[in-house]
């Protein structure tokens, strides 16, 4: 009998013990927190995939006003330790004369350890369309060329391009260099 009470009294001491933990057996474990860096001007598609939905707002020619989004692959997995950062970029940038689609690699320079002020430089090939009253070419043509860029941190661009026609259109083919600047990447 002092063996029986003696279990009955182990197994109620121990029932009491894991009262206080049934709640918490029961739970689920919370999830680790989600790093997602969205905001309003950057979306986080993926681990490696940015969409930028304004990144430059510019004035050049040939399609005066202008601004860019632009498509970022990120090929550096350690980001935060290196100074320079690798990107495969994709942008549209609409005007009101004429519009711009490039494909592209840009490169990062990060001037201080954990700021967001860098350098930024790009080289893309690009397809541009005119209409409205462009600058230095007519309206209605479509043209492929190729820019580089370059940035000081969010604050100023300056984009240059040289572009030749390719649209059928009487007389010779048009070419010409085009200038861009504004204020982004």
């Amino acid at each position: 009998m002092k063996t029986f009470r003696n279990t009955v009294h182990a197994v109620v001491v121990a029932s009491l013990l894991a009262v206080p933990a049934l709640p918490a057996w029961s739970q689920e474990a919370p999830a680790p927190e989600r790093k997602d860096r969205s905001t309003a001007l950057a979306w986080m598609l993926g681990p490696d995939d940015v969409l930028l939905p304004i990144t430059s707002v510019e004035w050049g020619a040939p399609d005066r006003w202008s601004f860019t989004s632009r498509y970022a692959h990120m090929f550096d997995k350690d980001r935060d330790n290196k100074p320079w950062l690798n990107n495969f970029t994709i942008s549209l940038s609409p005007g009101t004369d004429g519009g711009r689609f490039g494909i592209g690699w840009q490169g990062i320079y990060s001037l201080k350890k954990g700021s967001d002020l860098g350098i930024f430089a790009e080289a893309r090939a690009v397809l541009l369309r005119t209409w409205g009253h462009p600058l230095q070419t007519g309206a209605d043509r479509t043209f492929a060329g190729a820019e580089i860029r370059g940035a000081l941190g969010f604050v100023c661009n300056l984009g240059v391009g040289w572009y030749r026609q390719i649209s059928s259109h009487e007389g010779p083919a048009d070419s010409f260099w085009g200038v861009h600047i504004g204020i982004g990447i």
